[in-house]
């Protein structure tokens, strides 16, 4: 179950364009890599998911992501969501309620419809349009996860547009812009309902997308208000990441609907798009990414599973919200001037964790973010050390999560804060130089991250 946020640049306090998602899976960590800007020789092919190649690009942008620790066909991790070198971020949802459409002999997936995005993309519009045509090539199937084999949905922006492409089996999809003034959502279905196939300015489509629907009897109307949701979409799935109208669906659509506009919106309503009732930071799409219902009648903290401590993060099956125990990445893209942007990242749950700005123009990682587990040689990666933190939180949550948050949110403001300051001295150095020093500073802060979290769980053992 995954959660995908836009807003618009006239919605933002930078009037530049917000991306945010959560990235949630059981029982898997979750895990932050870089791979470098790369040029690559004319024969260069590249491994799609499912085994197959295609020609590799001539240069591929440099970019960082987090991922599930979950190895799928060619692949170590799934569900690849970041930002590129080139100013451009990406990330994606399941969606498992979908009309059957025969996709055999369709190489691309999921999968590889993010990571392309992230390698490829050097605008949204031009990245989407280079899907478009892999896709008409090559076709998309289903993703080869074990037990999900879903469709996807993606959001795509840079600092001008942001859109939410949706992809259903074969070679159909749709690619809406969010207006510049709202902000909007996506969560784990096909969500467009009223797409102008006529509007090229602001939709994109495979061909003849209209014309095969009709042609299946799925939907037979004007292709200025062309109903993707309920041409291709299902009122079934054969898994948790359920149609449009599942209540878990609903419920996160309608809590980050009602975040954003500043008033409650139906539950009912189909409403995917909002006017914000303020210009929007980074720290407002991190605050619903770490949402539990809180102050609403579904609060998480207030259900009985969530015990004497009002621990939102129970095992209930009712307790799906924005932000999950199971939320193994989370990241808010930022492209505020100068530079391609800023990837706010939270390893593990967000609600406890903090945010950890990584500039997208950089040459590599630290070793704090490898992938060890605990118990093996060597410290813990950045994620495990969240996660444990996160759970030694939910043993006495009301009060422990006060401690967490409150530190998490000083540091945020600090980096934050410190992004500011660097702007005008990082603008002035050569390209090079830029790039380097902005290596030095995320790695500096990942370290300070760490050094944050483990000085939070002295502090929690000591309360215990």
């Amino acid at each position: 179950m995954c959660t995908c946020l836009i807003a618009g640049r006239k919605a933002t306090s930078s009037g530049r364009v917000l991306l945010a998602a959560n990235d949630d899976w059981d029982g898997v960590p979750g895990l932050l890599a870089h791979v470098p800007r790369q040029r690559h020789a004319e024969e260069e092919t590249y491994l799609l998911v499912g085994g197959r190649r295609i020609p590799q690009a001539s240069e591929t942008c440099g970019y960082s992501y987090t991922a599930c620790g979950y190895a799928i066909g060619s692949r170590d991790n799934a569900w690849a969501g970041g930002v590129n070198d080139c100013g451009v971020a990406a990330a994606g949802t399941g969606a498992s309620a979908f009309k059957e459409i025969d996709s055999a002999g369709a190489w691309l997936e999921p999968d590889d419809i993010l990571l392309l995005l992230l390698q490829r993309a050097h605008s949204a519009r031009a990245g989407i349009r280079m899907i478009g045509e892999l896709v008409e090539r090559y076709g998309f199937t289903v993703s080869g996860l074990d037990g999900c084999e879903s469709a996807a949905t993606f959001a795509v922006a840079d600092s001008e547009e942001g859109w939410f492409l949706e992809m259903a089996p074969g070679a159909h999809w749709v690619a809406v812009r969010v207006p510049d003034g709202e902000a909007g959502i996506r969560t784990n279905a096909f969500c467009t309902h009223d797409a102008d196939l006529t509007d090229t300015e602001n939709v994109m489509a495979s061909p003849g997308l209209a014309e095969y629907a009709r042609s299946r009897g799925w939907w037979d109307g004007d292709v200025r208000h062309f109903d993707f949701a309920a041409a291709y979409g299902a009122e079934r799935s054969p898994n948790e990441w359920g149609p449009e109208l599942d209540p878990m669906n609903m419920r996160r659509r309608w809590r980050a609907m009602s975040l954003l506009s500043g008033r409650e919106t139906p539950e009912d309503a189909l409403l995917y798009s909002v006017r914000p009732n303020r210009p929007l930071e980074p720290s407002d799409f991190m605050g619903i990414l770490r949402d539990v219902y809180e102050g609403t009648p579904y609060d998480l903290r207030a259900a009985p599973a969530a015990g004497r401590y009002g621990n939102p993060f129970h095992d209930n099956p009712a307790s799906y919200s924005l932000c999950r125990h199971a939320t193994v990445a989370s990241f808010v893209a930022d492209f505020s001037p100068p530079g391609p942007g800023v990837m706010w990242t939270a390893m593990a749950s967000p609600a406890m964790s903090c945010y950890i700005p990584l500039y997208a123009d950089i040459d590599a990682l630290p070793e704090v973010c490898s992938n060890t587990e605990p118990g093996a040689e060597g410290a813990p990666s950045l994620f495990w050390e969240w996660k444990e933190l996160g759970y030694l939180t939910q043993r006495r949550y009301e009060r422990y999560a006060a401690i967490v948050s409150g530190a998490a949110e000083a540091y945020e403001a600090r980096m934050a804060a410190a992004l500011r300051e660097e702007a005008d001295a990082l603008a002035a150095l050569p390209e090079t130089e830029r790039r380097a020093r902005r290596t030095q500073l995320t790695a500096r802060r990942l370290e300070e991250a760490r050094d944050l979290c483990r000085s939070l769980r002295v502090q929690l053992d000591k309360l215990y």
